[in-house]
């Protein structure tokens, strides 16, 4: 296992371990949902997943990714999905595993990709659904082990988002007796 951390500030704060694999899958979606979601043809077009330039850079420096300079997009389809965007990121902080800026990038490429079109793990630009599960383990475990019933992530998201907010928006009290059970929990 390869030692990685990146230190906010606070230089007592503990190290953190991110396996090589973690680091690959993360390299690789990085890199794909910039490109899917920033380019001036995305729909949604989302610049720099939602981060300002500074912190884009820092993470291209870690990941040693190369970025093609902004690009215009659509920005009132961007400023539609704006708020969305925020409350998906805010939601994503607070069940991440530790503070720190390699989990703030990652709140902010899961909530791009989760106003993408396709199953979650699709618009990260991963291999499957297995992938996305070891990178949410790792990264975002009480929101992992949250999903008990292995919902679809985008779905399991937005019905716990709901939930915290105080707003159900589902066909029955249950997942057992919902007519929709088989949208939320079939194969991918």
């Amino acid at each position: 296992m390869m030692e990685f951390c990146l230190q906010i500030g606070d230089e007592s704060q503990e190290s953190c371990e991110l396996s090589f694999s973690l680091l690959s899958i993360l390299k690789k979606s990085f890199t794909y949902v910039l490109q899917r979601f920033g380019n001036k043809e995305s729909e949604p077009f989302i610049p720099f997943l939602g981060m300002s330039s500074e912190e884009v850079g820092k993470l291209a420096s870690f990941f040693d990714l190369t970025l093609d300079s902004p690009q215009r997009g659509n920005l009132g389809a961007y400023l539609g999905c704006l708020e969305e965007h925020k409350m998906l990121v805010e939601f994503f902080l607070r069940y991440r595993n530790r503070d720190g800026e390699i989990s703030l990038w990652v709140a902010h490429l899961l909530a791009t990709a989760s106003l993408g079109e396709n199953h979650l793990w699709q618009d990260m630009g991963l291999q499957n659904r297995a992938e996305l599960g070891f990178l949410l383990r790792s990264l975002f475990f009480p929101l992992f082990s949250a999903n008990k019933q292995d919902m679809r992530w985008k779905r399991f998201f937005y019905r716990k988002l709901c939930e915290e907010e105080g707003i159900f928006v589902c066909k029955a009290p249950n997942c057992k007796d919902c007519s929709d059970r088989p949208i939320c929990f079939g194969p991918e």
